[in-house]
């Protein structure tokens, strides 16, 4: 690249706006929570859509054995 400032190696790849950085400010005792901690699922009642799918899945195999044998 033409205006790329010396010293700096050339950048390959798609993006060439994409640049490596190290956080210098990360250590060991800097760390998150444990996201299993703080997780909340809502109870929203019986699952419907499996059963959808499992009788959709089973009417598609029984029609596509007709199909092919009847």
């Amino acid at each position: 690249m033409a205006n790329q400032p010396e010293g700096t190696p050339p950048q390959s790849g798609l993006n060439p706006r994409l640049q490596q950085g190290v956080d210098s400010e990360y250590s060991d005792e800097v760390h998150g929570s444990t996201p299993m901690d703080t997780v909340s699922v809502k109870n929203s009642g019986p699952a419907v859509w499996p059963v959808i799918w499992a009788v959709v899945t089973i009417g598609l195999v029984l029609l596509t054995l007709w199909l092919i044998f009847g």
